[in-house]
């Protein structure tokens, strides 16, 4: 490769390419330093937080669990390698940097009880950093240790409560402390800060290291640069070279005389550029020479020159127009939020610069729109060619009309602009450049125009799909926050709060449920999805799901949470749970009622004929206890009986209100025995309710019988009310006291068959699992809630009603 002369228009290329090289890879190996930088100080800052992580679990072990429990072995007696929390710290870091050996730590103090760990200059500037700054709990930065460049992390030690036993008052001290240290490390002060956790980590092997690495790569960028310029320099001769020749073999044929094809000989021949040329300037003014012997045989044509002078000036004059058209559409575009704005404020600028009679735009692309100025203009039609024009992007003059396709870029058709220009006033060939850049510019700006829509489209798709979520969804920072909401949280957390709040902060309403992590730092620290179960005070439970979004730093974090309540799944839950056991319940009880019941009938004959054959009290006394025995197990039979196959439902609608009326008037009775009180409220006109009045007798009188029970001395209350659902759909009964109230570990298995919380012989555990099957072969619900334990008891009971025009069926009561 010939090496190129000093000052030739190679050299100064070749020179140029080298300066931009050698710029290019001086700012890359900056850039890539500094990050590299970053990213080791990054992680010696993780690191420094390991060590003080290692260091509190050591002191939180020694303060939490070694030091009492041995003081409690050793009667009080100080061992200070088994109690001293500084001490064993010291010696579990000195272990650690044997190892490693790559970091320093110090516990420090001022007037420290070893004099090995007296604070240094360097340690006391970062103590009275410290004093002065009572609220900071951390420095950082860079430090020059023993001639080294190192990353020190220091944070204060307070002297707190805890620590005056052994730093306070000598007297007070463990004697064993004073015997081996004197009066060194004693008379620090409570809350004092006095002392210093001091992790450094050296930096300078590190970043030698990071330098030499950058060294390395500009090495490499080098050679390939070199390798580059060589490459550059032999294209550029080649390139040009050739194309100057391809240049003057054209000349040849145009030019006979001799002094031309020695000139042209002379710029073949020349080996750098600059020497050619300096050939094609002589050739340049030999042409010159010859044009002036031909000037004095053209003095005719002086004429059309002057003519051509003047076209010329009219060109450049509509070149400027041109320049004027195109900045105003772009004002246009700029202030355009739709086709619609951009055509109407785009057309009578086309029409003013080319003085056309209209112009139209036909939009082909999805609308089929069309846009005319001035606006009165009948629409003109299609071409009948419009398709083709469009595919091959044809311009189409046609005399006084043109037909220009509008496209962004070839193959991306956006419609097709028609401009007519008054009768006798044609466009030219000229205009055909003009033209199609004008359709072209018009295209990129509905392109532009067709982007900002998608955008705003997808962006207010995305709203409504957010807003289109039935369950609460969230997007809130690491605090909290809310940054975005949508109705639902919207609604749930006025819901919440009792209209206090309508942001969708729902998070403070909701607790952990049994103490589960369910926290956002810990979705963040971990990275990933978390699902938790959470409640409000009420009761109600709800799922929450967090998906982290991932960002530069856990300050920034944003988390979307998704919101679900499963109070209703959980209710049904338990439903289903308590209908299964009850079923398997049923089948037991009906395959064995009656295999007992027979003996027991048997053995209460037997046992009243024995009673009446009997004179001794005690054997009748005897006779007694195997006949009230036998009754009971009876009973018990029959409620299983009962339980295994309810029959409540019937065609005929019986009227809750006054059943429960009359029940009620029934029981009064007994309350008054007891000082109690029953008082019920029914509503007139209730919808009727299919179900047989024995079996909603029996559902009443129970569940009384439980009130009373439950009733716990004088001024016990007992309230009886019915009455119908807003949309009348379902009557509701509902039995309360005030008595000794259910257990909240108690209330999810009361409806369980022979679960009982009275005594032995007082209840046999079938009278509510009675209840809730007859609830349930009538397609109704029975609730049970306790205020508090021992503030009373409330069942509701929700009965479907009959239709309105059920009184009319035979059977069915007015």
């Amino acid at each position: 490769m010939k090496i190129p002369r000093p000052y030739t228009m190679q050299s100064r290329f070749l020179l140029g390419m080298a300066v931009i090289a050698l710029t290019m890879g001086i700012l890359l190996a900056a850039g890539f330093y500094l990050h590299m930088r970053q990213v080791l100080e990054s992680e010696v800052k993780d690191k420094a937080n390991l060590i003080f992580y290692q260091v509190d679990a050591v002191q939180n072990y020694v303060r939490s669990h070694l030091r009492p429990r041995m003081y409690s072995e050793l009667n009080d007696q100080f061992v200070i390698e088994a109690m001293s929390s500084s001490y064993i710290s010291r010696k579990v870091m000195d272990s650690i940097r044997e190892n490693t050996g790559d970091h320093v730590y110090r516990r420090v103090a001022i007037n420290s009880r070893n004099r090995n760990f007296e604070a240094t200059g360097d340690e006391r500037q970062l103590i009275s950093f410290f004093r002065d700054n009572p609220d900071s709990s951390l420095w950082q930065g860079l430090r020059d240790v023993d001639g080294k460049e190192y990353f020190v992390m220091a944070r204060p030690v307070r002297f707190v409560t805890s620590c005056m036993h052994c730093h306070g008052v000598v007297e007070d001290a463990p004697p064993e402390l004073v015997s081996k240290y004197g009066n060194r490390g004693f008379g620090h002060e409570e809350n004092s800060i006095d002392g210093l956790d001091y992790v450094g980590l050296p930096l300078t092997a590190a970043v030698s290291n990071l330098r030499g690495t950058v060294i390395y790569y500009l090495l490499i960028f080098s050679g390939s640069a070199l390798m580059f310029f060589g490459m550059t320099n032999l294209f550029f001769k080649r390139v040009i070279a050739n194309n100057l020749r391809a240049l003057t073999s054209a000349f040849r044929r145009n030019i006979p005389d001799d002094k031309g094809m020695e000139l042209l000989r002379e710029v073949e021949h020349g080996d750098e550029v600059d020497e050619m040329i300096e050939g094609m300037e002589k050739l340049g003014r030999h042409l010159y020479e010859n044009r002036a012997k031909l000037q004095e045989y053209a003095t005719n044509l002086e004429s059309m020159v002057d003519e051509r002078t003047g076209e010329l000036s009219h060109e450049t004059e509509e070149r400027q127009a041109d320049v004027q058209l195109f900045v105003r559409l772009l004002a246009s575009l700029n202030r355009s939020q739709t086709r619609a704005e951009l055509w109407k404020q785009a057309l009578p600028l086309i029409v003013e610069r080319f003085q056309l009679e209209s112009a139209t735009f036909f939009c082909t692309y999805v609308s089929h729109n069309s846009y005319s100025w001035p606006e009165n203009t009948l629409r003109p039609s299609l071409h009948e060619d419009w398709i083709k024009l469009l595919t091959d992007n044809t311009l189409l003059l046609d005399g006084p009309t043109a037909w220009i396709p509008v496209e962004p870029s070839e193959g991306v058709p956006e419609g097709i602009l028609h401009l007519r220009r008054e009768q006798g006033d044609h466009f030219r060939n000229g205009d055909r450049d003009m033209l199609r850049a004008l359709g072209r510019q018009l295209g990129i700006a509905v392109e532009n125009l067709n982007a900002l829509d998608n955008v705003l489209r997808h962006n207010a798709n995305l709203q409504s799909i957010f807003e289109g979520i039935t369950d609460p969804l969230l997007l809130v920072d690491i605090s909290g926050t809310p940054i975005m909401v949508n109705e639902a949280a919207r609604a749930l957390s006025t819901e919440l709060s009792v209209g206090e709040r309508e942001d969708g902060n729902i998070l403070p309403y909701l607790k952990p449920v049994h103490g589960s992590d369910c926290t956002l730092n810990h979705a963040v620290q971990n990275g990933n999805f978390k699902s938790c179960e959470a409640q409000t005070e009420e009761g109600r439970t709800f799922t929450l799901n967090m998906y982290p979004v991932q960002t530069s730093s856990a300050a920034t974090a944003r988390i979307v949470t998704y919101i679900r309540e499963t109070t209703a799944e959980k209710q049904m839950l338990e439903q289903v749970s308590r209908a299964e056991k009850m079923a398997t319940v049923g089948k037991l009880a009906s395959g064995l009622a009656h295999e007992i019941n027979n003996p027991l009938g048997v053995i209460l004959c037997y046992a009243e004929l024995l009673r009446g054959g009997l004179k001794e009290a005690d054997k009748i006394d005897d006779i007694e206890i195997i006949v009230r025995h036998t009754r009971q197990a009876q009973k018990v039979l029959k409620d299983l009986l009962n339980f295994a196959r309810p029959k409540v439902s019937t065609d005929r609608a019986t009227d809750i209100g006054e059943m429960a009326c009359q029940v009620a008037d029934v029981f009064r009775v007994q309350a008054e025995k007891k000082e109690a009180a029953i008082k019920s409220s029914c509503e007139k006109n209730l919808p009727r309710v299919y179900v047989e009045p024995q079996a909603l007798e029996h559902i009443i009188a129970n569940l009384l019988l439980n009130a009373l029970d439950a009733l716990q001395g004088p001024g016990g209350v007992i309230e009886v009310e019915a009455s119908s659902s807003p949309d009348r759909r379902n009557v509701v009964l509902t039995i309360s006291d005030n008595g000794t109230g259910i257990k909240e570990e108690d209330l999810p298995r009361i409806f369980e068959p022979f679960y009982t919380t009275k005594g032995v012989q007082k209840g046999t555990g079938l009278g509510l699992a009675v209840v809730y099957g007859f609830m349930d072969d009538l397609g109704g619900s029975i609730e049970a809630s306790s205020r508090r334990y021992r503030e009373g008891t409330i069942f509701k009971l929700t009965f479907p009603a009959a239709a309105a025009d059920d009184s009319s069926k035979p059977g069915s009561r007015a």
